[in-house]
């Protein structure tokens, strides 16, 4: 598959996810148009044929390639990044390694389909990418007390966690963003001089269709903003699992 391929997946997943997270138009108003992609993330949920695993399919058909892995044991999440050689975003996949859940939250995740496989062709790849079939509400704010993972899995499924705009310097950015009003995390992520330094919008709030066909807004999404050293390719372990949870409610 070619680059233009790989890069019009990218295109297909950010015109979705940035009209449905206005923080990230914002972003790139104050960058002019444009701006730099640094990675993209997406979750799934650990399982046969499912998880990282099938996650990563696609886009290796792509040219991306593994190359790094991370784990969460506190919020029972693994991780891995793919880079890709032509210089393209990197992808940010992680999983939730559900058995080691309690019983209760395992069967309410099983209620989420099996993922089928990710189509070739890449108009219908993009579209892959979905939510899952309504949820209960009850299910939803069950299984949020115990992971909001776990939760926001059964509110969006597939679709795209966040994208990340590359800066030369985030705290100038924190600062533009928030006096474009956006809602900022209070902190960065990193000290200066750091090889990586973060920090995120607010998520941003979808309305979920549930069972019955009532909604409840629920976090979906935020922009995340990253310097990176030159030298750097990877990510931090300890400041990616803060930014996990963004997409926490209160």
């Amino acid at each position: 598959m070619s680059t233009t391929a790989a890069s019009h997946l990218l295109d297909l997943l950010w015109e979705r996810y940035a009209s449905e997270v206005p923080y990230a138009r914002t972003f790139v108003t104050l960058c002019g148009g444009t701006f730099r992609n640094d990675h993209v993330a997406l979750r799934s949920l650990a399982r046969p044929g499912g998880g990282i695993a099938l996650m990563s399919r696609p886009f290796e058909r792509l040219g991306w390639r593994a190359a790094g892995a991370y784990t969460f044991p506190d919020a029972r999440l693994s991780a891995i990044y793919l880079a890709h050689p032509e210089g393209l975003p990197r992808v940010f996949i992680s999983e939730l390694r559900s058995e080691e859940l309690s019983a209760r939250a395992r069967e309410l995740l099983a209620t989420l389909p099996e993922d089928p496989p990710p189509p070739e062709e890449v108009d219908a790849l993009a579209a892959w990418f979905h939510a899952p079939p309504p949820p209960s509400e009850a299910a939803l704010l069950e299984l949020e007390k115990e992971s909001q993972y776990g939760a926001w899995l059964l509110a969006f499924g597939r679709k795209v966690n966040h994208f990340t705009g590359a800066v030369d310097d985030v705290e100038v950015w924190q600062r533009r963003m928030r006096e474009a009003g956006v809602p900022m995390k209070a902190d960065i992520e990193g000290e200066p001089g750091t090889a990586l330094r973060q920090t995120a919008t607010h998520a941003s709030p979808l309305p979920v269709l549930l069972q019955g066909g009532a909604t409840r807004a629920w976090p979906y999404a935020y922009f995340e903003i990253a310097q990176r050293a030159p030298h750097f390719d990877g990510f931090l372990g300890p400041q990616a699992r803060a930014l996990f949870d963004m997409t926490r409610r209160g």
